[in-house]
């Protein structure tokens, strides 16, 4: 389902994030085999998440449905309940996250007012 291999340490910085943003994580073993790599509970809101690198650092929504076409797409092709989301996390070559909200027609941007501007600078 996905191509090439998963960015492994880069989804381990992105558990440990999620962690330390107080995000419940929830364990799902994928193996490459499911087009996102964790889940996450934040107050009641569940999202499936989908880690990606890019070697460029080109954030705009515009940009990541270009670069990120084929992740965004199988996060949507995922058939799940409305109260599910869809996240991708970007990690730029500057080593700053980036998260965005995947929905059926469009793309957001998801702040976090993060004081270490390391998810959701834009």
């Amino acid at each position: 389902m996905t191509r090439g291999h998963p960015p492994v340490v880069a989804i381990g910085e992105a558990k440990r994030k999620a962690a330390a943003k107080g995000f419940t994580l929830i364990a799902v073993e994928t193996d490459g085999q499911l087009p996102f790599d964790f889940v996450i509970n934040d107050r009641g809101c569940t999202s499936l998440v989908r880690v990606r690198r890019l070697r460029y650092p080109r954030y705009e929504v515009p940009d990541i449905g270009i670069s990120c076409a084929h992740e965004i797409a199988e996060l949507r092709n995922i058939l799940v309940p409305e109260e599910i989301y869809r996240e991708l996390w970007v990690r730029g070559p500057d080593r700053h996250w980036h998260r965005y909200l995947v929905l059926p027609d469009s793309i957001e941007i998801l702040e976090d007012g993060d004081d270490d501007g390391k998810i959701g600078k834009v």
